[in-house]
C-alpha cells in the first residue's frame, strides 16, 4: 500500500464580485486554507490518506488548476428577521404558495423565494408579486467570486473534487432552467422529473465516490463539498417525492437556492484574505 499522498493547494488572488460575505447556516464552518505573507501566495500541504482500492494509475501523483467559477444570482427576498423561528414561519407561509422560501443567514436570517441570473428577470417577478398577490419582495444580489486553486493530489482524488465543483455550478444553472421551465409552461412534467432524477443520480454517485476516495477525515474543504453534496441530493430527492406541480416547482425553487447559497458559502471559505 503507497503511503499518504500530499494534498497542496496554492490560492490566487482574483478579481472580487462580491460586496458582502455569504454564510450558510447548514454548510459548516467556514476555513482558511492559507494565509498570505508579505502579498506572496502561500502554499499550505494537506495530508491525504489514499483509498486501498485505488489503481496505480488513480493513485499516482498529480497537479492541476482547478477554478471555482463566479457568479451572481438575484434572489427575492420575502423578509428578513432577527428570530430564526419567526424566519422559518413565514417561509413556510410561502413556501406553500410556491415559493423556494428557503431560510439562509447573514446577520439576520433572510427568507428567500426564488433567484433569477439577471436583475430584470428578477424585477418582472417582483413586479408581478406586488401587483397579482401584494407582496413585496426586496432583490438581493448573491455574488460569488471566482476562485482559481493549484491542487496536488492523487490522480483519482484531483478528479472527483474538480468533478464535484463542476458538477455543483452545473446544478444551480440546471435548476433554474427547470424552474423557469416549469413555470412558463415550455417543460412538461415528465421531462422535468427525468432531469431531476438524472441529477440526483448523479450527485449521489459523486458523493460517494468523496467518501471512498477521502475518508472519514478528510480535510474540511472536502468536508464541506461532500456535505453540499448531501444537502442537494436531499433537495432533489424531495422534489422527486412531490404530489403537485405547485409543490414541484417549491421544491425545485428550493434546491436551486440552497445550491446558490451553499457555493458562495463555499466559495468565502476559499477567498483570499
Amino acid at each position: 500500500m503507497m503511503g499518504a499522498g500530499r494534498l497542496k493547494i496554492k490560492r490566487y488572488k482574483t478579481r472580487r464580485n462580491s460586496k458582502g460575505w455569504l454564510f450558510l447556516a447548514v454548510i459548516l464552518p467556514a476555513m482558511v486554507l492559507g494565509i498570505l505573507f508579505g502579498g506572496r501566495d502561500s502554499m499550505q500541504g494537506l495530508l491525504i490518506s489514499p483509498s486501498p482500492t485505488l489503481s496505480p494509475s488513480e493513485s499516482r501523483q498529480d497537479t492541476r488548476t482547478v477554478t471555482l467559477p463566479g457568479k451572481s444570482w438575484f434572489a427575492l427576498q420575502l423578509g428578513a428577521f432577527e428570530n430564526e423561528e419567526s424566519a422559518r414561519e413565514l417561509a413556510e407561509s410561502f413556501r406553500a404558495r410556491g415559493a423556494g422560501a428557503l431560510v439562509t443567514q447573514q446577520g439576520n436570517y433572510r427568507v428567500l423565494a426564488a433567484a433569477y441570473e439577471s436583475r430584470a428577470d428578477a424585477q418582472m417577478v417582483q413586479n408581478q408579486l406586488r401587483s397579482q398577490h401584494g407582496v413585496e419582495a426586496y432583490i438581493w444580489e448573491i455574488a460569488r467570486q471566482e476562485i482559481t486553486m493549484k491542487i496536488s493530489g492523487q490522480t483519482a482524488q484531483l478528479t472527483a473534487l474538480t468533478d464535484a465543483y463542476d458538477t455543483l455550478s452545473q446544478a444551480e444553472l440546471q435548476l433554474s432552467s427547470l424552474s423557469q421551465g416549469l413555470d412558463q409552461n415550455t417543460m412538461g412534467k415528465e421531462a422535468i422529473v427525468s432531469a431531476l432524477r438524472s441529477m440526483r443520480d448523479t450527485v449521489s454517485a459523486l458523493q460517494n465516490r468523496l467518501h471512498a476516495l477521502f475518508g472519514e477525515n478528510a480535510h474540511p474543504a472536502v468536508q464541506n463539498v461532500i456535505a453540499l453534496l448531501s444537502q442537494t441530493e436531499n433537495g432533489l430527492a424531495a422534489a422527486l417525492g412531490s404530489g403537485s406541480g405547485l409543490e414541484l416547482g417549491s421544491r425545485i425553487k428550493y434546491c436551486q437556492l440552497l445550491v446558490i447559497t451553499g457555493l458562495s458559502a463555499y466559495g468565502e471559505t476559499l477567498a483570499p484574505r
